[in-house]
């Protein structure tokens, strides 16, 4: 649906998506009634039905929603440089840390959305590309700067990375123990290394 023209609107819309994130990521995406999303936004069921359509509409908008927040903190490091990415394989182990174990909030989402509908599926695998796609990018330019090796490829390196961060988290979350998640992102760093020149 459009976005809200006012900015009461999408404060609105904001607050619902807010609560939905939240909820979802606590609880799961089919245990998270309408009513409590509402009751958690201060919101009500015309302003919902104003905003999204169905559920499944707030659901890829919360995928969206806590995608926007995981490149945000990746735009934090400067993925190009080594050190960079050091740091943020750190910040997402410390990430895993204080969220006490609960897991990848896009990856948390995309399992049980994966399972829901073909629609939900398309969703999921464009989500994860968008995230990949970040990470070509930084390795490409590592590449550019001469930090990886000509024969590397990029788009591989990422997909890689991405399935390691996302195995990881799985491995920490049913261990309920950060080692899992540290062992999988020091290999993915190691990986990562043994293409530099």
């Amino acid at each position: 649906m459009d976005q809200p023209k006012t900015q009461r609107g999408r404060q609105t819309r904001d607050a619902i998506v807010d609560a939905a994130a939240e909820l979802m990521y606590e609880r799961g995406v089919r245990a998270t009634s309408l009513d409590e999303v509402l009751l958690a936004a201060r919101a009500g069921k015309s302003q919902l039905y104003h905003y999204f359509d169905t559920k499944d509409d707030l659901v890829g908008a919360v995928l969206e929603h806590q995608l926007a927040r995981v490149l945000d903190q990746q735009a934090e490091f400067p993925l190009k440089t080594w050190t960079g990415l050091h740091a943020w394989f750190d910040a997402l182990l410390e990430g895993q840390r204080r969220r006490a174990y609960r897991g990848c909030p896009v990856g948390s989402m995309a399992a049980e959305m994966s399972v829901m509908s073909s629609e939900m599926r398309a969703r999921v695998g464009a989500t994860f590309d968008r995230w990949q796609r970040t990470l070509t990018d930084s390795f490409a330019q590592m590449q550019a700067r001469g930090r990886l090796a000509a024969d590397a490829q990029p788009e591989l390196l990422a997909a890689v990375t991405l399935a390691q961060i996302q195995g990881g988290y799985l491995l920490s979350t049913a261990s309920q123990s950060l080692e899992p998640m540290k062992q999988t992102l020091d290999a993915a760093y190691a990986t990562l290394r043994s293409y530099a020149p």
